[in-house]
């Protein structure tokens, strides 16, 4: 099983990146297709998918949107 850290976000959503091959898969410099976590980062901020939605709707929340005042 290959190894990955896993990224723990406070909207608890969870990113994975790749950290190291297990030995049959070095030999072919590919993943495999088996994940073990090796280790769980908990980051401080949101996720990007969730940061657009409370940007998308703080746009939408100003009212006026573009056909605003010039």
């Amino acid at each position: 099983m290959c190894r990955y850290y896993a990224h723990q976000h406070t909207c608890k959503h969870t990113s994975l990146s790749f950290a190291a091959f297990c030995p049959p898969a070095s030999l072919i410099q590919n993943p495999c297709a088996e994940r073990h976590i090796w280790h769980t980062i908990s980051v401080g901020e949101l996720c990007e998918d969730c940061k657009a939605v409370v940007v998308a709707v703080a746009f939408q929340g100003q009212g006026q949107g573009w056909g605003g005042q010039y």
